[in-house]
């Protein structure tokens, strides 16, 4: 008995640890995802100004964000 109770407490703390580093991913993800969207913001607005660079810069932003969402 106390090797099924060992065993079990071992997968469900390996359980716990790969979801804590899960949620770590996502955040760090999450996190990423509004730097670029900040950078895409100052981006189109000098896009909209007529500044060229930022437009190329928007769209890579955009590329990376999508990239991003999809999973990295």
């Amino acid at each position: 008995m106390k090797i099924v109770s060992k065993t079990a407490d071992v997968l469900t703390t390996s359980q716990s640890e790969a979801d804590e580093k899960r949620g770590r991913e996502m955040r760090k993800n999450e996190e990423k995802i509004g730097k670029l969207s900040r950078q895409l913001k100052k981006a189109q607005k000098r896009c909209a100004d007529g500044d060229r660079d930022g437009c190329k810069k928007a769209k890579n932003i955009r590329d990376e964000i999508e990239d991003e969402r999809r999973g990295g």
